[in-house]
């Protein structure tokens, strides 16, 4: 793989295990959508837009510094991992549905809002609650175009304009936490403590729980061993295989043994395949 920047722009060449749709749409981010033969999306702090040929991907608007190879997760060797799987009959069949999706790693505040958002709620609504917060509240980077709101932006919001933007009886906790940021409770210092710790620091802010925490420990914070469940992963594992256990602890023990230190990855191809053939792999 060689990647250049020029005039702006990201060039990405001869990559491989790598899809932009697959990624893009594969339920992690929120402010991308398939524009054309691309996608237009907003990330980083600046407005972009990004195509793939084959193994070849330009993004338009990405700049040097601004961190898009961590973004996309690019130096890491999926090649390897998908390898270490392949006794998995489940996961084989994942990995070949969807093997070019990739974690991406996103700004710890904007994946934690938005996650806050995600609960109960389906990925339209989730993605047009988070582009009026964007207009009402965020800085604008872009013809039209805003970025996701600062911590003391949403902070200082009203929690009848929170509900305005659709958020519902999230209104209340995207605030408390958005104070709670403010305030000095540090998302980037998580990702230099343990797993455990940094999730358990997270579920003690308002409106996050375990899954919520799971999101940004791996969407965000690089914690690949992160393992978010909800009642897709519920059936896979429980269906797939033979799962019966009954609480967090059981959970993180079985998900060690199963899948290790890329249980996230792991989940993603499972999640992605478990959506899409359900009668293939949810037998409960």
């Amino acid at each position: 793989m060689d990647i250049t920047y020029e005039n702006n722009n990201m060039y990405i060449s001869g990559i491989d295990h790598f899809s932009l749709e697959q990624t893009l749409l594969s339920g992690q981010c929120f402010r991308w959508q398939q524009d054309g033969d691309g996608f237009a999306g907003v990330a980083l702090g600046r407005q972009v837009y990004a195509e793939q040929n084959g193994s070849d991907v330009t993004i338009f608007g990405a700049q040097k510094n601004d961190g898009w190879e961590e973004y996309f997760d690019l130096n890491r060797d999926y090649g390897a991992i998908k390898q270490s799987y392949n006794g998995d009959e489940y996961l084989r069949d994942g990995m070949a549905f969807a093997g070019g999706i990739r974690v991406l790693a996103q700004p710890p505040f904007e994946t934690l809002i938005s996650f806050i958002i995600s609960a109960n709620n389906n990925v339209k609504r989730i993605m047009g609650i988070v582009d009026k917060l964007c207009a009402r509240y965020g800085q604008p980077i872009g013809k039209d175009t805003r970025d996701f709101p600062t911590p003391l932006a949403l902070a200082q919001a009203s929690e009848d304009d929170i509900k305005a933007c659709g958020a519902g009886y999230r209104a209340r906790y995207i605030i408390e936490t958005a104070r709670a940021v403010q305030s000095g409770f540090s998302l980037d210092a998580l990702k230099a403590k343990p797993y455990g710790q940094a999730r358990a620091e997270l579920t003690a802010l308002m409106g996050v729980g375990g899954k919520v925490a799971d999101c940004v420990c791996l969407y965000s914070l690089g914690f690949m061993q992160a393992f978010p469940n909800d009642v897709w992963m519920n059936r896979v594992l429980c269906g797939a295989y033979g799962y019966t256990g009954k609480n967090d602890k059981q959970l993180r023990k079985f998900v060690d043994e199963t899948f290790g230190e890329y249980a996230g990855i792991a989940q993603q191809y499972l999640f992605h395949y478990a959506r899409n053939h359900p009668e293939l792999i949810c037998k409960v």
